[in-house]
């Protein structure tokens, strides 16, 4: 009798899960409200102009696409140095991003149709991954309001958000979060540094929380501290793509990421004794990574700016993910939650007199 209560308990408790990722989610005023969101976006990265002129890195994945295929491959096998030199160039030359152009190149799609077709794949994915959180609505606007989310990498820096639609897709869907953020790091190479706080967090073991947190802000620093050597070995073209990155990078920055990442402080503190389910675990290893990735950044900041790449843009990109699973426990939990979201609110403001946002609003 015992047991059967239990169950019915955890399944009573797992329910309002369920209804808020299943079809019956759409019959609510919240469903309504994300359906019109979502559709009123895709519809828009879908038929828009996409111009080499109005879009960033239009030509540059034009170029993707067209210098890309069998002959490519081949050539890139051929290449190869050394094995390990080889298996280190599968996440350096992108090789997740490249299959990808080949398999729609095979199919006799056009660069310009490609570009489309990743990008309505991509943002449909993510919005699909925002539904299997606890409020997807919230989730939805963020990633709509974010200046770096729907604006940026769901619009023309489009392989970085390939990389987190499959990363957020197993970490959501499939409680995957380490398989997830380890494919991604083949499509956009920023996403192997997630991908070693993740691995770390489950080493330890989500339910020792405090020693992940212990040991992935360890990993942290000595990645920023050994990023110098790193990006010189293995930088490859990726030193000059990035030679400008560290221009922006400054304590104004660091203070905007540190309010994005008390979202995944307010994750662990709200749920420290929830239930240990797969789905729980998935969310505390992601929230451990987020951490880590604000103590990698503080750290390169004093150490080694250059490496901030566009890794910093992982802080902002998951907070759509992870703040729709805070718990509002008690006042402190709320005061700080409301605090992100004024952070989230002064820099897409910032944003919008800046044009950010000129190619959704533009008639």
């Amino acid at each position: 009798m015992n047991n059967t209560a239990q169950q019915s308990a955890q399944s009573a408790q797992s329910e309002p899960i369920r209804r808020m990722t299943g079809f019956a989610y759409f019959m609510t005023p919240s469903g309504w409200a994300f359906l019109v969101l979502a559709a009123t976006a895709l519809s828009i990265v879908a038929f828009r102009e996409r111009s080499v002129g109005l879009i960033f890195d239009q030509e540059a994945y034009i170029q993707y696409f067209r210098s890309t295929d069998w002959h490519w491959l081949v050539q890139f096998y051929q290449n190869r140095e050394s094995d390990m030199g080889f298996l280190i160039s599968l996440i350096t030359e992108e090789l997740g991003w490249r299959s990808w152009v080949i398999l729609l190149n095979a199919f006799g799609v056009s660069p310009e149709g490609g570009i489309r077709i990743t990008v309505v794949l991509l943002n449909l994915v993510v919005m699909y991954s925002l539904l299997q959180t606890r409020r997807p609505l919230i989730g939805l606007v963020l990633w709509l309001v974010i200046p770096y989310a729907l604006a940026t990498v769901g619009l023309f820096q489009i392989r970085q958000g390939f990389g987190l639609a499959i990363a957020m897709l197993f970490a959501l869907r499939f409680n995957k979060p380490t398989i997830g953020m380890g494919l991604a790091s083949f499509v956009h190479t920023t996403f192997a540094v997630p991908t070693a706080f993740l691995m770390t967090a489950g080493f330890i073991g989500e339910q020792r929380k405090a020693r992940a947190l212990v040991a992935v802000s360890v990993v942290a620093i000595v990645l920023a501290s050994a990023a110098k050597f790193l990006f010189a070995t293995y930088g490859g073209r990726r030193i000059d793509e990035y030679s400008g990155y560290q221009e922006n990078f400054t304590i104004k920055l660091l203070s905007l990421l540190l309010f994005y990442t008390m979202a995944s402080v307010m994750v662990l503190y709200s749920t420290w004794r929830a239930q240990d389910t797969q789905r729980q675990r998935a969310f505390t290893r992601l929230s451990i990574m987020h951490v880590g990735l604000f103590v990698y950044l503080v750290v390169a900041f004093f150490v080694f700016p250059f490496a901030k790449g566009r890794v910093w843009y992982c802080v902002p990109l998951l907070l759509p993910f992870l703040a729709p699973e805070i718990k509002f426990k008690n006042a402190m939990v709320l005061v700080i939650t409301f605090g992100v979201f004024v952070a989230v609110a002064a820099d897409a403001t910032k944003s919008y007199f800046e044009g950010v946002y000129h190619y959704f609003l533009m008639p």
